[in-house]
Formats: structure tokens, sequence, C-alpha cells
């Protein structure tokens, strides 16, 4: 390059540095959110992958609720879909010094396995290796000792009630860190686990089968993956429900053959007194002890109607799960990597086309500013190319730093941010961040063809004239009345100062509408980012305070003797604690709608009387707010369960139990609901559509109290009772989606941070153009006597103008931009409000008007220290 040319180059960057830095900022902002949304939900797979990978998560887990038999284990291994298979077992139990819920697992050394972390597995009936979340109360060497309900040492299924602890593990099982399971065991809730050898347990039946399906690759949440593994439990479940009905048949069968030779033996008892029934009168001995066996006779008739009965009720069940059933935490991570890639296709493309915009009018405006040096450059004897070559190297400079600011921060800074927003609630380790090839090749190119292609291209067309007429000014476009000027009423009571400021926003159509693209561009990203925040923040509230009144679920067996089960109903009828209750059934079902990723769970909630259910659930319409009664001419469904398989009312919902049956139900309604999946049944219906009818297992407790203290409390006491199954709390259910939503609210405060410096950016750059561009302007209105506070404000007031019209614009966009995010943002199991405050349009509209402001401050400067005289003889 030529000397002087060189020397223009340098003098460039050094008039126009506030330009050139805008240009950079502009581009690593664009760059920096396109290359940080879009890489971050793979980064959080890839890590996720790696640690499963490291823990060897299995595809799918078979559960029972008894121990499964040596023969099914032998079948089950044999299976031509099978690959692998290992099988366990545990036993929940209760820390009496915490009274925290514990689940402790027989140790497996091939499938979903557990990693140390400091210290080393067990090797002795006398060893055990905890969650390391516990080295935070407990140290390797020290006892750890468990009890049941009642606080007795002697377990069901240990063989002992101490362990010395001597290491400390992770597991692919238990990657949410508040969310272990439900339990029968303490206040319902698991809040901790810990592995054992097999021979700690009294029988070492397995409850849990691993599997590994016969797969050419294990990636974790790919499409094929996840179609595959849904394939080959989907065609198992049959075959080991099959198994549960052949078990449950079997069992069956021999309690009846005990129950018979129970009713012979009383048989013959009773036909023995009718014998000895003439010598009771005669001998008051034989009499008193006759009295006595009748009673015995009695009992033991009692028991056999009781046996009977559990025998009826048995119900043998084993379950087949994928990962994303049986591990609440594995779905949860792939559902919020999903949300990042669901918010990535659609804010970093309108951040990135904003920053983009303003940089190709950055230019192409510098372009049209050197008109003059350009024809001087072509006058002294510079080829085309050399003349425009300022705007090359100007371009591609800008362009290729902020593209290398914004891949470098886009690459670390954003993904880890992000993951740890959301990480916060998983045991996982520090973020993979590998360089996107793609990603950046795309950014990159896109940022410096639009930092340089419109310079060029408008200094190309530019000296298709002669270099004397670029020498020149360009001639003022011809004079045209303003649209305003035509009510005359209006324009006559206009000031001079306003007249001259609506003709400039006129003459000047492209800065015009740039500025008001890109302003509104930015208020919409600060509308939506705000209205985001409050969508999500309170939703639980909401609706565990209008919507669902009780404070817990208390489960039972429904096969547990009469006895039982009426000293478990006592706690809530008699307990000063509760204020009301409800007898309920309550099972789990599921859906797989189309378009979700998941099979996803539903709470079927049948109330055994409806006349009060009103005070615990409050069915209401999702629109209108109207209160519903159930009907036994179909069921009610939760407003997300509604959208996600677009249903109304009238329509049919299919929906399988945990036996993989499939049920067909009518929709009577739809109930506004914000967490969750809901039905509600009236009894006969639900005999309508099970084809029997709805048994007591459950009851729905409301307390006069309703912190945490007092729910422990009842929970414990339902959980010691021998019928109890688990227990779910309202408050275990608000942490675990606002452990989600909290994910979400994070994400939403980097992003509309970036937002923020992005409106700031955009109106400084365009400011700085409109300065630049009128600096003569600006020179003769100073030198015909105009006050400095007049000639800032005969700038400011265009560009407060603008801003206006774009924060009336943006406030259009941005309600669009937000009702469309909130419907694909949120997970499956949640839904948001989507009504966007006042509050969210005031403030995203004054922090416009304060950088405005702000921004016309640093200006106010630049115009104070304009050469008046050099600026009005530049032409010359």
């Amino acid at each position: 390059m030529k000397k002087s040319l060189r020397m223009n180059l340098v003098r460039e960057f050094q008039k126009s540095g506030a330009r050139f830095f805008s240009l950079v900022v502009l581009v690593a902002l664009g760059v920096f959110v396109l290359i940080g949304l879009k890489v971050t939900g793979s980064d959080m797979r890839q890590t996720a992958n790696a640690y499963y990978r490291q823990h060897k998560l299995a595809d799918a887990v078979l559960t029972s609720n008894v121990p499964l038999t040596h023969s099914e284990q032998q079948k089950l291994r044999h299976l031509p879909a099978v690959q692998q298979v290992e099988f366990s077992t545990y036993q929940d139990a209760v820390i009496p010094a915490t009274r925290q819920a514990i689940r402790i697992e027989s140790q497996r050394r091939h499938l979903s396995v557990s990693r140390l972390t400091a210290g080393r597995l067990p090797q002795r009936i006398n060893e055990i290796a905890l969650d390391q979340a516990q080295q935070r109360h407990y140290h390797l060497g020290q006892t750890l000792r468990v009890v049941d309900n009642h606080q007795r040492t002697s377990l069901p299924n240990l063989s002992r009630h101490q362990w010395r602890i001597v290491g400390f593990i992770t597991s692919s099982d238990y990657i949410e860190q508040n969310n272990f399971g439900a339990t029968a065991a303490g206040s319902g809730q698991l809040k901790t686990f810990g592995v054992v050898v097999p021979q700690a347990f009294k029988n070492t039946a397995p409850l849990t089968a691993k599997i590994n399906f016969r797969l050419q690759q294990r990636q974790s949440y790919a499409p094929q993956y996840e179609q595959r593994v849904r394939q080959d439990v989907n065609q198992l479940t049959p075959v080991v429900t099959h198994w549960a009905q052949q078990r449950q048949n079997q069992l069956q069968h021999q309690q009846r053959q005990r129950i018979q030779q129970a009713q012979a033996l009383v048989a013959q008892q009773r036909q023995q007194m009718v014998q000895q029934t003439p010598a009771f009168g005669r001998d008051p001995t034989l009499h008193k002890a006759a009295i006595t066996a009748s009673r015995q006779l009695a009992h033991q008739q009692r028991q056999i109607q009781q046996r009977q009965q559990q025998v009826k009720q048995l119900r043998i069940i084993y379950q087949l799960q994928s990962r994303n059933d049986f591990n609440e935490g594995y779905s949860q991570m792939g559902e919020d990597a999903h949300r990042i890639d669901l918010l990535a296709n659609v804010f970093p493309i309108l951040f990135f086309s904003v920053a983009i915009l303003v940089c190709s009018t950055t230019m192409a405006r510098m372009a049209e500013e050197k008109r003059i040096e350009l024809g001087t450059l072509r006058a002294l004897g510079y080829s085309k190319f050399d003349s425009i070559k300022v705007f090359i190297i100007y371009g591609l400079l800008a362009g290729t730093l902020g593209t290398i600011l914004g891949t470098w921060l886009g690459t670390t800074l954003l993904p880890t941010k992000i993951y740890l927003a959301y990480a916060a609630n998983f045991t996982l380790p520090a973020l993979q961040t590998p360089f996107s090839v793609k990603w950046t090749l795309i950014a990159g190119c896109i940022a410096l063809a639009c930092t340089t292609l419109p310079a060029v291209y408008t200094a190309s067309r530019q000296l298709r004239e002669k270099p004397a007429t670029l020498m020149l000014p360009k001639p003022p476009a011809k004079g045209a009345q303003v649209w305003l000027e035509h009510w005359q009423w209006l324009w006559n009571r206009l000031s001079f100062n306003y007249k001259v400021t609506w003709r400039n926003l006129v003459r000047y159509k492209g800065r015009t509408l740039m500025t008001i693209l890109g302003v509104c561009g930015c208020m919409a990203l600060l509308i939506t980012g705000f209205g985001i925040r409050d969508s999500v923040t309170g939703i639980v509230e909401k609706q565990y305070q209008t919507l669902i009144h009780y404070d817990v679920i208390g489960l039972y067996n429904p096969q547990a003797s009469r006895p039982q089960q009426q000293r478990y109903r006592q706690i809530g009828q008699s307990s000063r604690a509760v204020q009301q209750q409800l007898e309920i059934h309550f099972e789990n079902v599921w859906t797989h709608p189309p378009r979700a990723i998941n099979n996803q769970p539903v709470s079927l909630l049948v109330p055994l009387s409806t006349r009060h259910f009103d005070k615990f659930v409050t069915l209401q319409k999702p629109t209108t707010h109207q209160p519903q009664k159930l009907t036994n001419s179909g069921a009610f469904i939760s407003e997300k369960l509604a959208q996600l398989w677009h249903l109304k009312s009238g329509q049919s919902l299919t929906l399988r139990n945990t036996q993989g049956k499939q049920y067909r139900l009518k929709i009577a309604g739809i109930t506004q609901m914000y967490v969750g999946h809901w039905l509600y049944l009236t009894p006969q219906y639900y005999q309508h559509v099970f084809h029997h009818s709805a048994t007591s297992n459950g009851q729905l407790l409301q307390l006069k109290v309703h912190n945490e203290a007092a729910i422990n409390q009842i929970s414990w006491r339902l959980n010691r009772q021998p019928a109890a199954v688990t227990v779910v709390q309202s408050n275990a259910v608000k942490q675990v989606i606002n452990n989600i939503l909290n994910g979400l609210n994070n994400l939403v405060i980097i992003i509309t941070l970036a937002a923020s410096a992005l409106a700031f950016v955009v109106l400084f750059t365009l400011t700085n153009i409109n300065v630049s561009e009128r600096i003569r302007e600006i020179s003769t209105i100073k030198v015909l006597g105009f006050y400095p506070r007049e000639v800032v404000l005969y700038i400011y007031r265009e560009v407060f103008i603008l801003t206006l019209i774009s924060i009336a614009l943006g406030m259009l966009g941005g309600y669009e931009l937000h009702h469309y995010i909130m419907q694909t943002l949120p997970p499956d199991i949640a839904m948001v409000d989507l009504t966007l405050r006042i509050t969210n349009f005031l403030v995203s509209g004054s922090m416009t008007i304060i950088f405005s402001m702000i921004v016309m401050a640093f200006m106010a400067q630049k115009i104070k220290h304009i050469d008046m005289l050099g600026a009005l003889k530049s032409v010359d």
C-alpha cells in the first residue's frame, strides 16, 4: 500500500475512533448472543452425555413392587432387544439425626454405576458410600445410623442399621439436587442416597433391573436414540405386564390355597365344638373353654375374610420406563437444553439482525461522507480499488475484531453463565465448551459482509461519476412539502425549530428508518426480557393460592387391612393441624402428545365426594376464570395438557396407566392450571372409562397453618402408618418448579443485559452518524448565534422524536415476540401468564429514553468542540 494511503487510513482511524469502536462492539454483541445461544444447548447435552457415559447410565429400568423371581430374571436376560441387564434392590429408611429419608441401594458394577468423589466404595457389609452432597454433614469414618418411621432399628430388608462411611459418590440416577423422588419414609421426600454391598440386604432378590438395549450408539437426547429406546420400551411393556399378571395369578392361587387350608381348619374346630356341646352343660370348665374357643374361631374367621379381601385387591405391577421417564433429572436437563434451543431460534436472530443492520448503515453512511475524498483520490490518479481500499480494511478490521471478541465470549462466557444458572439444580461437572466452527463461520461471514460490502457498494456506485463531480458537494434533493404541511392549522402553530425538525426527519428517510428499526428492535427485546421475567415470577404462588388449596396428598395402600386404613384416615380426621380433608382416588397415568419430547406424566384425581371439592381445587375456565363443576359426562384436564394435544371441550384424550393399558376419555372441560398435568373425574365417569370403581387410596389435607414445619409434621405422622405409600407435599412441587423457572429467569437476566447494551450502542452509533453527517449544518447554526443548548436540542429533538416513535412500535413488536416465546419456551409440565404488565412497557421505554439522554450527553461534548471554520470551508 502506498505511503499516502497508509497515512490516510491511520488518520481515518484517529478521526473516527468512536465509530470504529461502536462497530466492533455491535459486531461483538451480535456474534456473542448468536453463537452463545446457538451452542449452549449443544454444549449442555454434550456435557451431560459425557457424564452419563462415565456412570454407564442404563437405557431403561424395570421396577416391581415385589422381588423378581429367578425365572423372570433369566427371561429378561434372554429377551431379543436386551443387550445387558443388572439387578439390584433397595430399602428406604430415615436418618434419625435429621429425620431425612434416605434410599440405600445395593451396589451395581455394570449399569448406572456410582463414581467416587472421595474415599472408596464399600467392600464389607458394615460400609456405606453416601451422596457427595452429604460431605457437608458427614466425614469419612463416621457412623451413619438409620431407622424406620417408628424409630425402630429393625428394618424389613436390611441386615443392620448402622454403617461406617467409607466414601462419597455421584450417581446419574440422582442428578437433580432437590428432587430424589417420593418415598414412604420420613416426610415423603427422598433427601439423599447411599450404596452398600448386596450382602447387606436380608433378601437379595431384586426390586429393580437396569437394562441396556441393543443399540449402535447411545447419544443422549438425540432424536434417533430417544425414538429407538421408546420403541423398545413400548415393545417390551406388554411382555413384562404379562409376567406381572402371571405372578399375580400365582400369588393369588397360593393365597387361596392357604385360605382354603385355614377354612378347613376352622371348620374342623367348629365341628369338634359341635360334637362336644352336650358336655358343656355338665362341666363349667368346658363351658368357659368353649366360649374362648368360639371367640378364637370368630377371630380366625375375620382374618380369613381379610385375606380374601387382600387377595381380591392384590396388584402386582412391573413398570418398564426409559431414561426420560424414570430419571427426572435426565429429562429435565434435556428439556432445559431444548428450551435454550427454542430461544436461540428467535432471540439471537433478531438481536443479530439489529446489530448487523446498524453496522451496514454505519458503513454505508461512512462511504457517503467520503464522497469528496474519493473524488480527490481519483483525481490524483489512484485506481478505483486503491480509492475504496480504506473501506475494505476499515470494515474487515472492525468485523474481524468484533467476530473474534464475540466468538470468544459467546463460546465461553455466555454458555457458562447460562449453564451455571441451570446447573445450580444439578449434580453435573463443569460445562464443556468446544469451539463451534459452523456458527463461527456463519456469524463471521455475515458480520464481515455487512461491515464491508455496504461501504464498498456505496463507494463503487459513487466512483461511476467523474472525479470533478465527486469533488463537489452532493446536490441537495429537490425540496418538497412534508405531509404535516398539508395540515395548516397544525403546521402554522409549530415553532421554527420544530418545523426544521420535521423537515429533517422527512429529508433523511434512510437514517430515520434505520433509527426506528434499530431502536424498535432493541425495545422489543427489552420488553420481551422483562415480560418473560414477570410471566415466570409468581406462577407457582398463583397456582397454590388461587387454584389449589390443599397442602398434602396422603396416599395409602388400598390392599392394607381395614383397621390399618382406618387408622391412616383418622390422622386427617382427628389432627388439630388439619382444617379439612377429602377422600380421593389418585393414580399416575401417562400420555405422549405429538410434538412433546418425552412421555408426559398426568396426575389423575377422583374425589369420592364432589360436594366440597371446590374447597380443595378450584376449577375455572382459562380465559374468563368462571368456576366449573365436575360432571359425569367427561373429564376436566389442565390447560397445558390441552395445549400440547390441541384439545377442546368435547374431544377425546388417549392415555395409558402404569401397566401399559390404553384408555380414551372425553373432555368435558379445560381448567386453568400453571404447573403439572392434571385430570379430574367423578367416580361415575371413572367407572365408565376404566370399568371398575374408584377405590379410596388417598386424602387431600388442608392445614390450618401452611408452613413447611406443619406440612413435614403431618407428613411424618402419615408415613408412620403401616398402610402408608407416600406423601406428596405442595411445598416439594413448588420447589421443583421454582428451580426450573429460576434457571429460566437467570437466562432472561443475561439476555436482558445484552439487549440493554445493544440498545445503548445502537443509539450511540446512529446518533454519532447523525452528528457526523451534519457537521456543516451544525456549524452554520452555531455561527448564526444559536446558544449551545439550542444547538444540542437541534439534533436531540430529532433523536428524541425518533426514539418515541421507536418505543411505540417496539411495544407492539415486544408484545408479539413475548407472546411467541412464552408459548414455546416454558417446560412441557408448566405454563406461564402471558399477560404483559404496564410496568414492562414503562421500564423498557424509560430505559430507552435514558440511554438516548446519556448518548446525547456524550454528543453534546462533541458538538461543543466542533471546528466551525474548518467545517464550513471543507467544501472549498
